[in-house]
């Protein structure tokens, strides 16, 4: 496959975005390997960019990346987890913008993304991925979101109080939402959060649109009309979160979106649109991961290609600028302030 050749054109476009990143997993990166955050780092060369190397503070700058939901990962193991877990990672979160010298802050809603951006910081508040970490509660909510946490992800790869994955241990996609998962649903409008639908069962992630609506998204997916993946949503999915007018952020992991890097992104991105329209578009990038990732999308300076890629099947400007952040910055707005 050709390379792709980033325009002029492109290059103004993407600058002039507002790039939203909706889950990136530099945190679990920190805890595992002691990724320096700080220094700019050479993109992965393994083939496949594997396990980590596809992002650091100086390569989303030169991304023009402008806001970062960081992925908070703890262990489903009751006795390894729970919410001290979770406040390690937020304070991790809080030390790294303490190190970055004014280039990041942490901002919790859309006025304080924007206000980042106009002063030249990257934006960071962090996603929860699994309600396991929760151990059936709600009370640590309110603690949680002051430290920059703003949604929730009921589930990751294995089952608990809050409901069923997809794919993973306990996967069920016709369970619907336990009585926990109803009530955590409640207690995130409650406390002005997202929840976040990545991972969960189908039949789940349409409840959840149906009784959070404005509230609800899913951070880091693939369609599965363009490439059948079990990490997948299908179209009946995607027009549960339009209802419920969220986003969906598509993921740059291949096998979940098949071959084709940043054209394959842009097929995703583009089935969204011609689905349930451009409003519904947004990136979940699920760089450092422990994945695989394709050459023109595997280190953050690279992501002017899918600006390219996107301009190549006839997006405009406006609608680009719509998928890379305009879109969540609205879900956050009306979710959390």
């Amino acid at each position: 496959m050709a390379p792709i050749i980033v325009s002029a054109e492109a290059r103004a476009v993407h600058e002039a975005a507002l790039v939203v990143d909706l889950h990136n997993d530099m945190l679990l990166a920190s805890y595992f390997l002691g990724w320096d955050w700080h220094r700019r780092h050479a993109p992965n060369p393994l083939p496949g960019a594997p396990l980590l190397g596809h992002s650091d503070l100086p390569r989303l700058r030169e991304g023009n990346v402008g806001a970062v939901a960081f992925g908070v990962v703890t262990s489903p193991l009751r006795w390894s987890g729970g919410t001290a877990a979770i406040h390690r990672d937020l304070d991790t979160l809080a030390a790294e913008v303490a190190r970055s010298g004014g280039t990041m802050e942490i901002a919790g809603s859309a006025q304080a993304i924007r206000a980042a951006r106009a002063a030249g910081r990257v934006a960071a508040f962090a996603g929860l991925e699994g309600a396991h970490g929760l151990h059936g509660r709600t009370d640590e909510l309110g603690a949680l979101r002051v430290k920059g946490l703003r949604y929730v992800g009921l589930v990751h790869f294995t089952a608990n109080a809050a409901g069923r994955p997809m794919v993973g241990l306990g996967a069920d996609n016709a369970a619907e939402l336990p009585p926990f998962g109803r009530e955590l649903l409640d207690a995130l409008a409650h406390h002005r959060m997202i929840c976040d639908a990545a991972h969960l069962g189908k039949a789940a992630v349409i409840e959840a649109c149906r009784r959070s609506p404005g509230r609800v998204m899913v951070s880091h997916t693939g369609c599965t009309a363009v490439h059948a993946s079990p990490r997948g949503i299908d179209d009946e999915v995607l027009r549960a979160v339009a209802d419920a007018d969220g986003v969906v952020g598509i993921i740059f992991v291949p096998p979940f979106i098949g071959t084709g890097g940043a054209r394959a992104v842009a097929r995703h991105l583009d089935h969204v649109k011609k689905t349930v329209g451009a409003r519904h578009c947004a990136l979940g990038t699920d760089w450092e991961g422990f994945a695989l990732y394709p050459s023109d999308l595997d280190s953050a300076e690279k992501l002017p290609n899918l600006t390219q890629a996107l301009l190549d099947i006839g997006w405009t400007s406006e609608d680009i600028h719509a998928a890379y952040g305009e879109n969540v910055l609205r879900v956050i707005e009306r979710a959390c302030g």
